[in-house]
């Protein structure tokens, strides 16, 4: 007797697709597009959300409000898995049809890219404890992502993409690297943050001199 063929993971991108699928035609809300992920697991809303932070949205605060929306979920990974809060006002902001089509243009190949080189390995990393320090880390660069920093939001969506999908292929050498891309981003910036604090206080003593 033949033994049966592997299981073939879903494709992550796949579940991306689905989205184009529902904002071809019309805009729609975050909470609406946040639900259609969040029936399949909570990385994968976070991975929509992390995906988002990359896409350049004039007059609307996307950062903000990923970035807002990425914390209130990282904390309700650990207080109530299986049931990410997201807050009505936040919610009900719309995404564009035009905005969708951007993102899917982006989102969907760069996803199928980076899924390949992922794999179940080091799963202690994304498994018990493990997921609870994912979740503080993505909750911290989810603060990064909200902070109107220039250019500064890319690092910050880009350590949310890899830790979701760390935890969503059960790769915790991904994972890992999310962490180091978050916690390298956040060293970045708060050393510039306080050597521009400094030269602030230089500047106003030459000045006051």
């Amino acid at each position: 007797m033949s033994a049966s063929a592997p299981r073939r993971r879903p494709s992550i991108a796949g579940d991306l697709s689905r989205l184009r699928r529902h904002g071809r035609t019309r805009s729609l809300t975050l909470a609406e597009a946040s639900a259609m992920f969040a029936d399949r697991s909570t990385p994968l809303l976070l991975l929509f959300l992390g995906l988002l932070g990359f896409i350049p949205s004039p007059g609307l605060p996307l950062g903000l409000i990923t970035g807002s929306l990425v914390v209130c979920i990282a904390f309700g990974m650990l207080l109530r898995p299986g049931n990410p809060p997201i807050p009505g006002l936040l919610g009900r902001r719309r995404l564009s049809s035009g905005l969708l089509r951007r993102f899917m243009g982006f989102a969907i190949p760069f996803v199928r890219r980076l899924e390949r080189r992922f794999r179940p390995r080091l799963t202690w990393v994304v498994s018990g404890t493990g997921v609870a320090f994912a979740a503080i880390a993505i909750a911290i660069q989810g603060i990064g992502l909200a902070l109107p920093l220039p250019f500064g939001n890319l690092p910050f969506a880009f350590g949310i993409v890899l830790t979701a999908l760390g935890l969503l292929t059960r790769d915790g050498l991904g994972a890992l690297a999310g962490h180091f891309v978050g916690i390298a981003s956040t060293a970045l910036f708060v050393t510039l943050g306080i050597g521009l604090a400094r030269a602030g206080t230089d500047l106003t003593d030459w000045l006051l001199w």
